[in-house]
């Protein structure tokens, strides 16, 4: 197994924790509210960060030497524009849309991040990454058509707010690959330590504005609800971006986002389990195109 399949079979576990963890982002967005529980998610995940980066510097032999300032920016600036402002975008979609319609707008992600890619990392694509990322794209495309002829219409503004998430995602994306072609010296945890730092400071100003009740609204929670929260946040923000960062670092940023387009199959399959909603025919066929882009990905890289 080469680097690049390791790289994305790091993303397609990222993407299964990330579309668990949405399920339960969505109901609280819709109970409490989009910055609520995007910045309960966050703080979660600095706190862990912070932890696990401790631990690298202490016990793991990282060193910050080769980390410098220009590294720490774009950090910084992909936490601030991903994290904290794409993913409150990205919320506000989840409260008017729920989870799994809103991550099918990823599908527009790899053909971003594959242009993205070229113009700034010179990574060219051959044939065969183009058609399994394609592939890819379709899965979403084929859930998309199932929704719409189940509602009978689109909702445009929650649309227009993951649109916007998507892109600020794609930014971070970039600035976090620069910074680690910049000093690739630095773990996931450094980074990812960073880049929460950068995010909970637009939404706790947000929250100060808006007089959001933001801890408050946590105690008041019953106790399972808080350990669902924290559990969620955890797998969602932690792991998720652990592993996620770790494949951003080694793997092609196209054939990256290709592989977060099982975001929704992933999503539709939690809220089966959860939700017991069951799969539909149009979800079979959608996760048979991701395994066949899948598949012709990993043997064209």
């Amino acid at each position: 197994m080469t680097s690049q399949h390791g790289a994305y079979f790091l993303a397609l576990l990222s993407a299964i924790l990330f579309s668990g963890a949405s399920v339960i982002f969505a109901r609280f967005s819709v109970s409490h509210s989009s910055l609520w529980m995007n910045l309960m998610k966050n703080l979660v995940a600095l706190a862990a960060f912070l932890v696990a980066a401790a631990a690298s510097l202490l016990i793991g032999g990282e060193s910050l030497a080769g980390l410098g300032s220009t590294s720490i920016l774009y950090f910084f600036l992909s936490g601030f524009l991903a994290l904290g402002i794409g993913d409150w975008f990205l919320f506000r979609g989840y409260s008017r849309l729920g989870s799994a319609r809103t991550i099918m707008v990823f599908s527009l992600s790899p053909l971003f991040l594959t242009v993205e890619g070229l113009l700034l990392f010179g990574q060219k694509l051959n044939l065969g990454q183009g058609i399994g990322i394609l592939l890819m794209m379709a899965c979403v495309w084929t859930i998309s058509f199932e929704r719409f002829r189940a509602a009978g219409h689109w909702e445009w503004k929650g649309i227009a707010f993951a649109v916007v998430g998507v892109l600020l995602d794609n930014i971070g994306i970039v600035l976090s690959r620069q910074a680690f072609d910049l000093s690739p010296g630095t773990t996931a945890f450094t980074a990812n330590a960073i880049r929460c730092v950068g995010s909970v400071l637009p939404l706790l100003v947000m929250a100060h504005f808006s007089r959001e009740k933001v801890f408050s609204g946590f105690r008041q929670l019953r106790w399972p609800e808080r350990r669902i929260v924290v559990f969620a946040s955890f797998m969602g923000s932690f792991l998720s971006l652990s592993l996620w960062l770790t494949a951003l670092k080694i793997g092609h940023i196209g054939g990256l986002a290709g592989v977060g387009s099982f975001n929704p199959i992933s999503a539709s399959l939690w809220e089966w389990a959860l939700l017991r909603k069951r799969p539909s025919a149009y979800l079979i066929v959608a996760l048979t195109l991701f395994l066949s882009g899948f598949f012709l990905l990993l043997q064209s890289s």
